[in-house]
């Protein structure tokens, strides 16, 4: 059979659906503003491009700036019944458990149900942002491919991270500080083998999404206002920096007062979405530019047409109208209202430091886009996206250094104080833990379904002793798992379980399986590895069962002891790239180009047979350097001299062609399957 050449298909299979996914999220959330534009323009009169504040002031009698906002959060607020009190997964906090601990998922049906709310509060004015609607529909899109494709679930959490990432660059025209946002706080991991299909993702989204609605930077006419600022200035974003630090955790906590505060009043749905609309409404009498995610009302800021009363009335009411919108339900995302508050924020530092130095009103512009950076950076914790999202949204460079001074040091301010950020609290508030390292991040993110064995032996409860018996000769497995008529499990019978009848002719003759049972050790598929391993702390449990949630349970599958080691030290291997550099006396040597160093089971194949006597087919571009014994005192490391003989339950360290490792691993995996 001649060898294929190349790289076979399905390493592509990722990036063309990262291209599917980018591509949906950019028609979807282009769609989605375009009916948000359609709802303000029915509602409020609002011309394409118009500043909502405007068609406000200008359309709006008072009672019916009142009554819109209102009217729109109990339309909201009735659509979230028909999910009958249930909470699915909604926004950017949500997805990131979906990503980073995999749990949770996203149905066509609830989605629906919450995007029409999103807009019905951000159609009539909520002070919510449209990047986690946004981001919800890609998402969607990535779930129901990764569903038809039959992906699994650590691919399928790329997939998401590619539908969030293609949401914010539909929502910024953003698509660098997309990636990096999803792989600095969504993902925290760039590994080019995630980086990549984000990439790929954000970058199909924000070509759909200019061929939809324009390709100009968001503030790219306002960046003309922008004057590059001498050092003196440069170093006061040091002060901005820790200023917008303490903000962030300020605007965190009345985010979460104002939850906590809808929540103390037990309203339902229509009756709190409402209220938080009658606040909205009441605010935007006589301050319509809090109307709205705010970002048209950054043009004024930078503009220089508001102000300074304005802007501190800004700053002050921006943030109510948004802690009454979000506190009261409503659904959408706090990166556009943050970045409001923060240009105002760098405003108002501009006007006081103007009071102690001159600053032309170039510099006063640039200081807003840099307080923009810094508040953000504070809320999210997230300094790299912070810089890069401000480049993109202006398309000025020489923002570069107060930028990334102001952003590194607000982060760093605001760490100090509290170690989350939004979006860790927010899990964390769902009674969520985050993993602590590498190693707690593999064993927290990895499940049963993700190591199971759909091969375990099954006999009825009524089989006789000699059926028992040819199950065990005629396959390598020692245990055997017996279930009732109906399919239920109830028990299993081990390797030892037979012998004390073999010696007795006359009892082989009566015994059935009910009679060799003994208690099964059981888990289920959505456990964590975290969860289930203090079971394994019993030497004599090589297996557990794997079973549904069913009375009694029906068996899934089987997760072995060794296994779960072996995925485990696989993750890690790929996290902390060990296989790419190895230390020899004290030199750090580089493995050859496509060659790695992995630990792996022994597979049964090679169980017995000494080093030199190992089949050729199945060594092919590989070298077995030493093996590792457990014993009393953990392994003990044994040179892989050629008569060593492998044991069934060792491990091998072996360097070789990344290919033939594969190879080995899967057959190591499912060795039992042949």
């Amino acid at each position: 059979m001649p060898k294929q050449k190349g790289l076979p298909l399905r390493a592509f299979a990722i990036f063309l659906l990262a291209a599917a996914v980018g591509i949906a999220g950019g028609l979807l959330g282009s769609g989605f503003q375009k009916g948000l534009d359609a709802i303000q323009s029915l509602l409020t009169g609002r011309h394409q491009s118009e500043p909502l504040s405007d068609a406000v002031r200008r359309n709006l009698d008072w009672w019916q700036t009142l009554l819109v906002p209102t009217i729109g959060g109990l339309v909201a607020g009735l659509l979230l019944l028909l999910l009958r009190g249930r909470k699915p997964p909604f926004g950017l906090a949500d997805l990131v458990v979906l990503v980073q601990l995999r749990k949770g998922a996203l149905r066509f049906r609830d989605n629906v149900v919450q995007l029409l709310s999103s807009a019905c509060t951000i159609g009539s004015g909520g002070s919510i942002g449209r990047e986690g609607a946004n981001s919800q529909l890609a998402a969607l899109a990535a779930t129901l491919l990764a569903r038809w494709t039959r992906t699994g679930s650590k691919p399928r959490a790329v997939l998401i991270g590619c539908g969030i990432a293609a949401g914010m660059a539909t929502s910024y025209n953003a698509p660098i500080a997309s990636a990096i946002f999803v792989m600095e706080v969504v993902l925290g991991n760039f590994a080019m083998d995630v980086f990549a299909p984000i990439v790929v993702a954000s970058v199909l989204a924000t070509i759909v999404r200019n061929a939809m609605l324009g390709e100009v930077a968001v503030y790219s006419a306002d960046a003309g206002q922008v004057t590059r600022l001498p050092a003196q200035l440069v170093l006061a974003a040091l002060a901005l920096g820790i200023l917008c630090g303490i903000g962030g955790i300020l605007f965190r906590g009345a985010l979460s007062q104002g939850r906590a505060l809808f929540t103390r009043s037990k309203l339902s749905p229509p009756l709190a979405l409402a209220l938080g609309g009658l606040v909205v409404g009441g605010l935007g009498i006589f301050m319509p530019e809090t109307w709205g995610n705010g970002i048209d009302v950054i043009h004024q800021v930078v503009n220089g047409s508001t102000g300074i009363g304005v802007v501190l009335t800004l700053f002050l009411w921006k943030q109510v109208a948004t802690v009454a919108t979000v506190g009261s339900g409503g659904l959408g995302g706090i990166f556009t209202p943050n970045l409001v508050i923060g240009a105002a924020f760098g405003a108002m530092f501009a006007h006081c430091l103007d009071s102690i130095v001159d600053v032309s009103s170039g510099e006063k512009a640039t200081f807003v886009f840099v307080g923009m950076a810094g508040l953000t950076a504070a809320t999210m914790h997230a300094p790299v996206t912070a810089v890069m999202l401000v480049f993109e949204l202006t398309g000025r460079y020489e923002l570069t250094l107060p930028v990334m001074l102001c952003s590194i040091v607000a982060s760093i301010t605001a760490s100090l104080i509290d170690e989350d950020s939004y979006y860790t609290a927010a899990i964390k508030q769902k009674g969520e833990s985050l993993p602590g390292g590498l190693e707690d991040l593999a064993i927290s993110t990895t499940y049963v379904r993700d190591v199971l064995r759909a091969d375990p032996l099954t006999v009825r409860d009524d089989a006789k002793f000699a059926e028992v018996m040819e199950l065990l000769g005629n396959n390598r497995g020692d245990t055997i798992y017996v279930q009732d008529a109906q399919g239920g499990l109830q028990g299993r019978i081990e390797l030892q379980d037979v012998k004390n009848f073999l010696n007795d002719p006359s009892l082989t003759q009566v015994v059935i399986a009910a009679d060799l049972t003994r208690p099964v050790v059981t888990v289920q598929p959505e456990q964590s590895i975290a969860a289930v391993m203090p079971l394994f702390d019993d030497p004599e449990l090589r297996e557990v069962a794997v079973v549904d949630s069913g009375s009694p349970p029906k068996l899934l599958g089987r997760m072995r002891h060794q296994d779960v080691l072996t995925t485990l030290g696989d993750q890690m291997l790929t996290r902390q790239r060990r296989n790419h550099r190895i230390a020899i006396g004290g030199d750090e040597l580089e493995l050859p180009p496509g060659h790695e160093l992995r630990t792996l089971p022994v597979p049964d194949a090679w169980a017995g047979l000494a080093i030199d006597a190992l089949p050729a087919a199945t060594t092919q571009g590989l070298v077995v350097v030493m093996a590792l014994q457990p014993g009393p005192d953990g392994d003990q490391v044994v040179a892989a001299t050629p008569d060593l003989v492998l044991q069934p339950d060792w491990r091998i360290v072996v360097l070789g062609a990344r290919a033939a490792l594969r190879k080995l691993g899967t057959a190591t995996v499912h060795d039992e399957d042949d």
